[in-house]
């Protein structure tokens, strides 16, 4: 277990250092980052599933809060199941990852982690969810994503059904009124972030 997180902790830090060279270009935006094979390699020898987003505040924005909503069948079944609200200094990186250990239930273990300057922070979560077959995946289209309100930044999609589809564009910028994309989904876990004065 230690080596685990020894692990971990070495691959967000060699992250947040290859993530420097990707400037946002916007004011108050969030980017996905393009990573190099490299730190793909490095993401997938510790998780199954990540999200790599830089963003640059103004001075005006004091927070960052991140987490994961959760829906099944459409509906809102479990609010924040994962949450981590930090201060931060105008440019940062935020990483949201997913391990998942199959057993006689599927346990999928939640990260989440910002820097922003010289602080940094990170919360873990472990959580216990029915088991199914098929799981696709998604972020927000936009190249530069504003950070107006609450904002969708990425989906994991999971089901017992005949096939998946990717979701629309239009799920990331209206989600309360796209939730029938996902109402034969057994399960989707939804990425948002909000940045606070």
């Amino acid at each position: 277990m230690k080596k685990v997180v020894i692990g971990v902790s070495l691959v967000l830090l060699l992250l947040f250092l290859g993530a420097c060279n990707n400037e946002t270009k916007l004011n108050n935006a969030l980017t996905e980052v393009q990573l190099t094979d490299r730190e793909k390699f490095l993401l997938s020898a510790t998780s199954d599933q990540s999200f790599v987003f830089d963003f640059h505040a103004d001075s005006k924005y004091k927070q960052i809060s991140v987490w994961v909503d959760q829906y099944e069948f459409g509906k809102l079944v479990g609010e924040k199941i994962i949450h981590l609200t930090m201060d931060i200094e105008e440019n940062g990186t935020l990483i949201f990852s997913t391990f998942e250990n199959i057993g006689e239930e599927e346990n999928v273990k939640f990260n989440i982690s910002v820097k922003s300057n010289n602080a940094s922070g990170g919360n873990s979560r472990t959580h216990v969810e029915r088991m199914t077959n098929q799981s696709t995946r998604g972020s927000n289209p936009l190249e530069e994503i504003p950070i107006n309100g609450n904002v969708v930044l990425a989906t994991i999609s999971k089901s017992n059904g005949n096939g998946m589809s990717s979701l629309s564009s239009e799920f990331y910028t209206d989600l309360d009124n796209r939730l029938g994309e996902i109402s034969n989904y057994d399960v989707v876990y939804v990425l948002k972030s909000e940045f606070l004065k």
